[in-house]
């Protein structure tokens, strides 16, 4: 009797334990679809993809400038470095004038009464930028890298992320006023080998007007936006040698300026956008793409050029050119030199925002932002 007992609870145990193994497996597999549709990238157009490096993404460099840094006090040593983990800063309040604007955090910004849009965001990015007040080119940035270090400290192939805002206020009582402009310029510029001025394989820019070459449009064009307060993506590759890049149907002094490929979005005043940018000279065969997304909006694809696959286009690396760069500046120069005599004149004073910027080896260790 004993044993009949005993053999029916080893029986029942082990049925139970069947049981808890299955619940298990159901359990870590409905965990694994939930995280695979948490983390992969949506399945359209318009989304970024990149298939078979994801896996051995790193995010490399990541500032949410959740920290003080001060306007009106100089700091030679600031918390962009100690705590943003920057290698290098270069503004007015750093104690160097000639970089005609300033590199500060806030916690609010005139005019403006929503909620940030980085990851649980109370501070953003203050770039204060004064070619208009100076009448000159700014000269002013947050550095990335070690000129001393070694190569590729910016990827061959490589990602970047920030949230904009180009604030256009005019303050009733005149005490807050920033009425920006964007007159064109420099935002993120790499050098291969560390010193400046640089040739980089590519030199992402802005303005208010761009080379661009819509698809479905059977020539290249210049545009122009309305306004001032609006903002066109362009990217140049220009190598000592010459440009790398070639729109076979534009003339020679603009075949290697790659604006838009579609004038769907772009950035304007007083709106958070999302930019995302993906380059890649990892092999002789260069691309380059950028996303804009705005708050609460949809992310749109406006900038496709790939060598071999963009149409009328080829961007072909030299194979002693192939690689990254070793470091990296943002901003730097915005505006007209003022030995470039009258151009100098239309600059405008801007008032940029960022928040959460990211760089990394691949789309998917970007943070994440719901749409």
């Amino acid at each position: 009797m004993v044993a009949r007992r005993t053999l029916g609870i080893r029986a029942l145990g082990g049925a139970l334990t069947v049981y808890l193994l299955a619940c298990a497996v159901l359990f870590a597999a409905v965990n694994v679809g939930e995280s695979q549709e948490k983390t992969s990238p949506p399945s359209s157009n318009s989304s970024p993809v990149q298939a078979g490096t994801d896996k051995a993404g790193k995010l490399l460099h990541f500032d949410e400038f959740e920290y003080e840094v001060k306007r009106d006090q100089i700091d030679k040593n600031p918390a962009f470095i100690t705590q943003g983990k920057w290698s290098a800063v270069k503004s007015i309040n750093t104690g160097q004038n000639s970089a005609v604007g300033y590199l500060y955090t806030v916690d609010r910004i005139p005019g403006y009464n929503g909620k940030f849009p980085g990851r649980n965001s109370k501070r953003v990015l203050a770039m204060e930028a004064l070619p208009g007040k100076f009448q000159t080119q700014t000269d002013f940035y947050l550095a990335f890298g070690d000129p001393k270090g070694p190569p590729n400290q910016i990827p061959a192939d490589v990602w970047f992320q920030f949230w904009i805002y180009l604030n256009y206020y005019d303050d009733p009582q005149d005490k807050e006023d920033q009425l920006s402009g964007i007159t064109g310029g420099k935002f993120l510029y790499p050098s291969v080998d560390g010193f400046y001025p640089a040739h980089p394989l590519w030199l992402f820019t802005i303005n208010h007007h761009s080379y661009v070459f819509p698809k479905g449009e059977k020539e290249p064009r210049e545009v122009e936006a309305k306004s001032y307060q609006e903002i066109l993506l362009q990217t140049v590759s220009t190598g000592r040698e010459g440009p790398y890049a070639n729109i076979k149907k534009g003339p020679d002094y603009n075949r290697w300026k790659l604006g838009q490929t579609s004038l769907e979005e772009r950035i304007v005043a007083n709106r958070w956008t999302l930019v995302k940018l993906h380059f890649d000279t990892s092999t002789t065969s260069a691309k380059y793409e950028a996303w804009l997304r705005p708050l609460g909006g949809k992310t749109v694809k406006v900038t496709e050029w790939i060598d071999g696959v963009t149409p009328d286009f080829s961007w072909k690396i030299p194979a002693d050119k192939v690689g990254g760069h070793k470091v990296l500046r943002m901003p730097t120069t915005l505006g007209a030199h003022s030995s470039w005599g009258d151009r100098a004149k239309n600059n405008k004073d801007a008032w940029i925002y960022l928040d959460d910027f990211a760089m990394a080896t691949s789309h998917d260790k970007l943070p994440k932002y719901p749409e």
